[in-house]
């Protein structure tokens, strides 16, 4: 008795993962390649249908991908019937429409990939009972309303993408107290607003920050130099005042710290390359730093990029610029720099471009026939 009903739960729910397969084509309006309309069919076993990956006890849908696939249509929230669902990815096809709020009921689901899609609306705030939740990527969608703070309590979290929508509101202040695993935060190109919370500190594990092109105002807290693993920071095109802060120049892993476009003030710390001896990318353009450039920024010997422009930079340009032998763009210009162009440019062979007009420099230029590209000194 207890095997024959077993047998019918173990059949209920399979012809229910069929149903909603079924209901989630029935909303696609458009398939350029026909590889839904000609192999999702009631003729085979769902689980041999292309894109869907079945566990192997119970034949449940484990996975379901249908990304690159040219898909149009919106998603039905039968798609919350899946329960045994662990991974979605219907990424890069042109579904638009709201975000089911069912989805929030599929319990086992570690991975969301939603990003390029034209998907509009706001996140289901259900998203923020999905416990078992590894990675969640909405990037490149046209999404709106403020990010559900639930979110950021799921502690499993390891990727969150909400880059290149037009999200708003602010970040909670306590945005890391529970994510312990989390690696990779961009919420870059939307319209969050209000203070970088300081406790974006205790995500110990990041090593992509993004938070640019946003409206971010008030200081760069200094709590960001507890992340020991970040790679990239990139806090570019906000409306970021105040100082640099030294504790950033802690991170010996730092690769990229991109801060053009605020109107962050006061003088270039010391000693920069101390630690992150890997820092590849420095973008400081179109800020208000002022007083020298001291030579300690050129033991920097991994940089390839050095962007200076529109701050106010005085004094000369050391030549120990020779030391960055890895350099490839080199942008000094609308600065207050003074004296002459050090020799030493012309032994960087890795270089491509070369900005330094509008300053007060004089004498020679030096030789430039490593230059393959461009170099400007109106």
């Amino acid at each position: 008795m207890l095997y024959l009903l077993m047998c019918v739960v173990a059949s209920v729910v399979s012809s229910t993962d069929e149903y909603a397969l079924l209901a989630l084509k029935s909303l696609i309006t458009s398939n350029s390649n026909e590889i839904l309309a000609k192999n999702w069919s009631q003729g085979a076993s769902y689980c041999n249908w292309i894109g869907i990956t079945c566990g192997g006890r119970h034949q449940r849908v484990r996975r379901l991908n249908i990304a690159n696939m040219s898909l149009r249509g919106t998603i039905a929230k039968e798609i919350g019937q899946l329960s045994c669902l662990r991974s979605l990815n219907i990424s890069n096809n042109s579904f638009h429409g709201f975000i089911p709020n069912e989805m929030g009921n599929l319990s086992q689901l570690r991975e969301i990939e939603m990003q390029d899609n034209e998907l509009n609306g706001s996140i289901p705030t259900s998203f923020g009972f999905l416990k078992s939740l590894r990675n969640l990527n909405l990037f490149q969608n046209r999404l709106s309303g403020e990010i559900p703070n639930r979110i950021f309590n799921l502690s499993y979290l390891v990727k969150i993408s909400f880059g290149n929508n037009s999200l708003s509101g602010n970040l909670p202040i306590d945005i890391c107290n529970n994510l312990p695993k989390l690696e990779t935060l961009i919420i870059s190109s939307n319209q969050i607003s209000g203070n970088i919370p300081p406790s974006l500190g205790k995500c110990t594990n990041l090593k992509l920050l993004s938070l640019s092109r946003n409206f971010f105002t008030g200081g760069i807290p200094m709590e960001i130099g507890n992340m020991s693993k970040l790679q990239y920071l990139r806090l570019g095109m906000n409306n970021l005042t105040g100082g640099l802060p030294s504790t950033i120049f802690n991170i010996s892993s730092l690769l990229e710290l991109s801060l053009e476009f605020n109107q962050i003030s006061g003088k270039f710390p010391k000693d920069p390359c101390n630690k992150p001896a890997m820092l590849e990318y420095l973008d400081l353009r179109y800020n208000k730093f002022h007083g020298e450039i001291l030579t300690s920024l050129f033991q920097c010997h991994a940089l390839q990029n050095l962007s200076t422009e529109g701050n106010e930079f005085t004094g000369s340009i050391p030549n120990e610029i020779g030391n960055l032998s890895a350099l490839q763009w080199l942008s000094l210009d609308e600065n207050g720099f003074s004296g002459s162009i050090p020799n030493e440019i012309g032994n960087l062979s890795a270089l491509q471009f070369v900005y330094i007009d509008s300053n007060i420099l004089t004498g020679t230029y030096p030789l430039l026939s490593n230059f393959g590209t461009q170099f400007s000194v109106c």
